[in-house]
């Protein structure tokens, strides 16, 4: 009879002990549990979404490119020519995409000329002469509404605007790919006109600006602009393709 109390002594104790345990981790795991804020789980959302959008663009870049190769291979060994023609075709076509084939369509002539004139060419208030002067600055600005507002294609005096020109202030001038431009300034840009009236036509635009402080700002729309190509060497000494790392 000792034995068997003794045994159901250990057997009740051990369950009290099960439970407790079993209580315990409950807890502890309930202690754990993390909540993230509303700041921490949007910005989790947006990096989701920036991802399915490059496996999107890559898929696409995929098939464009397996859709080009097996055109390559369709092509018999009498048809070399064919397929030289179509790498040739879209050579020429990646040239006028970046800017080193003359190029022309509609858009718009912009003309800026600083804010004197023939009765008051000189102004002898510093600031004044400041407000009223066309600044490097101020043509860097222009050229990032115009291409915000559709810009395709843009020159500056007949420079063709890359994406590596430079826009600098030299002395009387302005430097765009290393030639000095010097005043009026002739600024042509092809794109849609629809969207370039709904830009000339808003009173929030930087050249409201320029015209509020005096600089003279006229424009001309065109049916049809001729924009040159650019004629230097583009060169690149550090770009490294990441696809092929």
């Amino acid at each position: 009879m000792k034995l068997n109390e003794g045994k159901i002594f250990v057997f009740v104790a051990a369950i009290i002990i099960g439970v407790l345990i079993s209580f315990n981790i409950h807890l502890n795991t309930a202690t754990e549990r993390e909540y993230i804020s509303t700041k921490e789980y949007q910005e989790a959302y947006n990096r989701r979404n920036k991802l399915y959008r490059e496996i999107s663009d890559l898929k696409e870049d995929y098939y464009d490119n397996y859709k080009k190769l097996n055109s390559y291979k369709d092509e018999s060994q009498n048809k070399n020519d064919k397929v030289i023609e179509t790498i040739m075709d879209e050579l020429e076509s990646n040239k006028t995409i970046l800017g080193y084939k003359q190029v022309q369509g509609e858009g718009i002539e912009v003309t800026i000329t600083d804010g004197f004139n023939e009765l008051n060419p000189d102004i002898e208030d510093p600031l004044l002469r400041y407000m009223r002067t066309f600044h490097n600055t101020d043509l860097i600005q222009l050229i990032n509404e115009l291409k915000s507002s559709g810009a395709e294609a843009i020159s500056i005096n007949g420079q063709r605007l890359m994406n590596n020109s430079e826009v600098y202030c030299s002395s009387a001038f302005i430097s765009i790919n290393g030639v000095k431009l010097p005043a009026p300034f002739y600024i042509d840009v092809i794109g849609s006109m629809d969207k370039f009236r709904t830009y000339f036509g808003s009173n929030d635009t930087y050249i409201k600006r320029l015209q509020g402080r005096g600089i003279n700002v006229s424009f001309e729309e065109k049916e049809e602009i001729n924009i040159p190509g650019y004629i230097g060497e583009l060169k690149v000494n550090y770009l490294i393709n990441a696809k092929n790392k």
